[in-house]
Formats: structure tokens, C-alpha cells, sequence
């Protein structure tokens, strides 16, 4: 394993749980699941020693020669909060990922060796809370036919009754990030479902948000704002509303929203002309797909047809977009069938 490879284990960061089916980070790295029957090693304390040299050396370490390098770096980025359940939780997924690369055959008595050898002080805590994460991904993947035929509330509520039972009150903690996510995409659903005006229904999501994350409520927002925007907008009932409004309505709803969450003058004063440009591509994107429409049935499929398609998108498009329409619906996509979702597109 080169020495890129080697930091980015020790540098990784790993977002816990944040949908019911995932308990992986957004890359979608995957960590090889026990079979159900195949139980986890165990090895007595007085033979910790005697298998982490016997069996790390010649299994693992005569695989990585960087194996002392890792142990550092870990011990440097966790070794100061290894009493947090999430971090523990973060470091054992790290682990896995390392030790299953290097020997597939063997990283589960490894992995309960290098513990006991690198981190002595909380071996035995990380071995407890190793045996119940495998118990969970092995529930997560034994049961996920049965997760998939659930309802999103059903789903929510049989994970989370599996969370507690291995993981007791830590599973709030571990999965801290998940709880929220889930608190704010309901409350949005109340939010979409009520009464009242794009603005209303933005301060009580501004609201929401300031009592979701609490003191890390800026932060989020600093972090996650055009997220948090696009979800908003996003609603049904929002879009309904600015589809209804004349233009300059809608402009000024759409700054107010960006503003109630957060956005300085500047940022506003790009998206007013973003939001005006916008409008300006699909008036004359609608001018096309009636244009197209007329020729499509007036045509047959043929040099005829795409003659008149190009000239019509040349004349209402401009060159540069004309050829741009072109290259996509040759390749099957037609943007202007697409859905207008005002402040997104």
C-alpha cells in the first residue's frame, strides 16, 4: 500500500448513519459483513501479545511494512477521544477498511489483536463496541429485504429498536447526525402540508433549524446552506406558490427565502440575476419545444426534420446553445420537457 493510501486512512471522515438503509459515508466504501454463522474471534488477555505478533506479523505486517506508521496516525487523530462512542465507532471503521484491504482472510483477529496492542487502555471498551457493530451490519444486511417492504416509518422505527438494543443510550449519540436529519425532513413535510406564504413557511423553517442543530445551528447553516435552501424550494406546495407569481413577485419571494436563511447582500444580488436569467432561457427554451412540437408533426424522421430542428433552435437559441440542444437530444435528453423548479433551474 503506497503512503497516499496509508493517510487517507488515518485522515478520513466518516458521516454516521444519516439514512435508514446507510451506514456508510457518502463514497459508499463498504466494509466486508460477517456471515451470520461466523462468529467473532475472541482471544484471552493473556494471550493478546502472543497473537498480535504471531498473527499481525506475519498475516498483516509483512503485507504493510507501514503498519508502525498507521498505528501512529491513528493514535494521533483519535487517540485523545476514544472515549466518545462516536469516535470509537469512527477508528473501528477505519480499522476495518485497513485491515480487511491487506489480508481479507484474517482481519477480524487482527483487527481484535491491534486493539489490545495499540489501544490498551481502551481495548476492551472497543472490543465490546466492535462485536455489536458487526451485529448491526449483519442485521442491516440480513434484513434488508424486509427493510426495503417497509413503509419509511416502519423502517425508522425497526432500525432504531436494533440500534438500541446493541448499542443502549449511545445509539443517540453515534447516530446524532441521523436524528436530526430525520427531525428536520419531518418537520419540512409539516411545513409543506400547512398554510401560509413562501416567507411564513420559511421563518418557521429558519426556526426549525435553529432548534434542530442548537448551538451548531450557524455552523450548519454555514456549511449546508444551499442544501437547506434546494430542500425548501424543493416543496411542492413552495413551488406552487411561485409558479403562481407574477415575475417580479416571484423575485422578491425567492430573495426573501435566500435571505431568511442566511444569505448576505452579494450572494442575493447574484441569485436576483441568476433567477432573471434563468427565466430568460426557458422563455425561449418553451419557444423551441412548441417550435419542435409543430415540426415533429409536421416531418417525417429524416434529414428533412433535423434541418428544421436545427434552423429553429439556431434562430430562437443562439449558435452555441443550438449545438448544445443538438449534441442532447442526440443523445436522448430533451431539457425542456425537464421540470421548471423555480430558485433551482
Amino acid at each position: 500500500m503506497n503512503m497516499k493510501g496509508v493517510s487517507g486512512i488515518a485522515c478520513a471522515s466518516i458521516a454516521i448513519g444519516i439514512a435508514a438503509f446507510f451506514w456508510h459515508d457518502v463514497r459508499n466504501e463498504k466494509v466486508p459483513i460477517p456471515p451470520a454463522n461466523d462468529a467473532i474471534a475472541t482471544t484471552p488477555a493473556n494471550k493478546t501479545t502472543e497473537v498480535a505478533t504471531s498473527l499481525v506479523t506475519t498475516q498483516t505486517a509483512a503485507k504493510d511494512e507501514n503498519l508502525e506508521d498507521i498505528r501512529a496516525q491513528l493514535r494521533a487523530h483519535y487517540g485523545q477521544h476514544l472515549s466518545e462512542p462516536k469516535i470509537q465507532i469512527r477508528l473501528l471503521e477505519e480499522m476495518m477498511r485497513y485491515l480487511s484491504a491487506i489480508d481479507p482472510e484474517h482481519w477480524q483477529e487482527n483487527l481484535l489483536a491491534l486493539l489490545d496492542l495499540w489501544f490498551p487502555e481502551h481495548g476492551e471498551a472497543l472490543k465490546q463496541r466492535l462485536t455489536a457493530l458487526l451485529d448491526y451490519k449483519t442485521f442491516m444486511e440480513q434484513e434488508r429485504y424486509t427493510l426495503k417492504a417497509m413503509t419509511p416509518e416502519e423502517r425508522h422505527a425497526f432500525i432504531w429498536a436494533k440500534r438500541r438494543e446493541l448499542f443502549g443510550e449511545d445509539a443517540e449519540v453515534i447516530w446524532q447526525a441521523e436524528i436530526r436529519n430525520y427531525a428536520l425532513a419531518t418537520s419540512l413535510q409539516q411545513i409543506d402540508a400547512g398554510t401560509g406564504s413562501p416567507l411564513s413557511k420559511v421563518h418557521t423553517y429558519s426556526e426549525v433549524i435553529q432548534q434542530t442543530y442548537e448551538d451548531q445551528a450557524d455552523l450548519v447553516l454555514e456549511n449546508r446552506r444551499q442544501e437547506l435552501t434546494d430542500r425548501f424550494l424543493a416543496l411542492p406546495s413552495i413551488q406552487a406558490d411561485l409558479q403562481q407569481q407574477p415575475a417580479s413577485e416571484r423575485y422578491n419571494t425567492l430573495r426573501g427565502i435566500r435571505a431568511e436563511l442566511g444569505m448576505n447582500e452579494d450572494a442575493l444580488n447574484r441569485w436576483s440575476e441568476l433567477d432573471r436569467t434563468r427565466d430568460q432561457r426557458w422563455s425561449k427554451g418553451e419557444q423551441y419545444q412548441a417550435k419542435r412540437e409543430t415540426i415533429l408533426e409536421t416531418y417525417e424522421s429524416g434529414p428533412d426534420r433535423d434541418k428544421a430542428l436545427n434552423q429553429a433552435a439556431r434562430e430562437i437559441l443562439g449558435q452555441e446553445m443550438a449545438e448544445i440542444i443538438q449534441a442532447e437530444e442526440e443523445a436522448g435528453y430533451y431539457r425542456y420537457e425537464r421540470e421548471r423548479v423555480y430558485g433551482q433551474n
